[in-house]
């Protein structure tokens, strides 16, 4: 899976996921919670939008690949923080557009 793909089924995920200006529980940072088929998630609020997109990322990837990042195992964190991340944020910084539709998105989803 090239990073378009990816970030197209980020985008899906995106949609079909509830977001929350929080710290989540159990002293996380940022977490994705299951229940009854919808999906939430938890963003830490007062970072700027480039780091806060990096974290909605790390989350959404939780949420559109679960299958794929279960069979790093242990190394699934990892995976996602050094591989996945940064050829993302590499991947929308050189497509403008793309980088300002997340964005925009984002800061639709906070002023609600």
């Amino acid at each position: 899976m090239n990073e378009s793909r990816l970030e197209k089924r980020l985008r899906f995920a995106f949609e079909c996921s509830t977001i929350r200006w929080a710290h989540p529980k159990d002293d996380q940072f940022a977490a994705v919670t299951a229940d009854a088929g919808k999906k939430v998630i938890y963003l830490p609020p007062g970072y700027d939008d480039d780091y806060t997109l990096r974290t909605l990322f790390h989350e959404l990837c939780h949420v559109a690949i679960p299958g794929e990042l279960g069979a790093f195992g242990v190394f699934e964190e990892d995976i996602l923080m050094r591989v996945l991340e940064p050829r993302l944020m590499n991947h929308l910084v050189e497509r403008p557009r793309k980088h300002a539709w997340w964005l925009r998105k984002l800061r639709e989803v906070r002023d609600q």
